[in-house]
């Protein structure tokens, strides 16, 4: 006569350890796109440059004493002090704007020009202002200093328009993923609760109980991580090989501190779900297990 075995449901923690992968490596993608944002702005403030544009003719003397004077400015980055010659300054708007502007003999309409950037803790608006009008009062015969004063304003909203969206988002997204995380992991243990109930029922306890299903949470959640890390990595670098320019936002200590919060991520929020869970179980009475 042959006996049927008693189907006993196991715990489906390959889909538990897929999802909070999953999850792990949206947040990880917004913390990473958070910590190189910044850069990313910084790199474009500290590229901001202003120009005075010296007056047609020879101006060797005018020019040098300019650049002197720029590079003692405590709120000019000294070695930023640059001329340009006019000649120069064509073939770079010649490559700008795709065509030779010499081909056709025209003369050059540009004049000579002194470029220099300013501290990135002096990228104001009112303060460039006061260069500007500063530099023109000293230097009369300057036909004028200039700044792109839109590009400066947009930059400075935009960053702080940009932390607001990434701070809002952030808590949003924290929210979402500890709920997923915690459903997963419970459902995942939904099919231990009467072994959980039963060694309770035996004597043993609770953290005893406890102690074997924590340890198995945290290497779940060192797969998570490694799993989330795997996937960020070659996401980085399929965009590397894609946008080769991305390369210089790279920074190794990002990808340290990513490591390190993919890891304390996977191993904290699985240990804390899985002792809420297994508590709750616990605490439950033997006739709602069967709900």
């Amino acid at each position: 006569m042959s006996v049927k075995r008693r189907y006993k449901p196991r715990p489906n923690y390959f889909w538990s350890v897929l999802s909070v992968a999953g999850v792990l490596f949206l947040m990880g993608l917004f913390l990473f796109l958070s910590l190189h944002s910044k850069d990313l702005i910084e790199s474009i403030k500290s590229d901001f440059e202003m120009v005075a544009e010296l007056p047609a003719g020879e101006q060797e003397k005018l020019s040098s004493e300019l650049q002197a004077a720029l590079q003692r400015d405590e709120r000019i980055q000294s070695e930023s002090v640059r001329a340009v010659g006019k000649e120069e300054g064509l073939v770079a708007l010649s490559q700008d704007l795709g065509t030779d502007l010499n081909r056709d003999g025209m003369p050059n309409p540009l004049n000579d020009i002194v470029l220099f950037k300013i501290k990135q803790e002096y990228l104001q608006t009112e303060t460039l202002e006061n260069i500007a009008e500063e530099y023109s009062k000293k230097f009369p015969s300057l036909d004028g200093v200039y700044f792109q004063e839109a590009l400066i304003d947009q930059v400075v909203t935009n960053l702080d328009r940009l932390l607001f969206i990434f701070l809002v988002a952030g808590v949003l997204l924290a929210i979402l993923a500890l709920t997923l995380i915690h459903n997963s992991i419970r459902l995942a243990l939904y099919s231990n609760r009467f072994l959980v109930k039963n060694m309770e029922l035996v004597g043993a306890s609770w953290s005893f109980i406890r102690a074997p299903f924590l340890k198995k949470s945290a290497q779940h959640g060192l797969y998570s991580a490694a799993l989330a890390l795997t996937l960020l990595l070659g996401f980085g670098l399929l965009i590397v090989m894609r946008i080769p320019e991305m390369k210089q936002y790279l920074n190794g200590n990002y990808i340290l501190y990513l490591t390190g919060f993919l890891l304390a991520g996977g191993l904290l929020i699985n240990l804390v779900s899985t002792y809420t869970v297994v508590t709750r179980f616990l605490r439950m009475r033997t006739n709602d297990l069967h709900v």
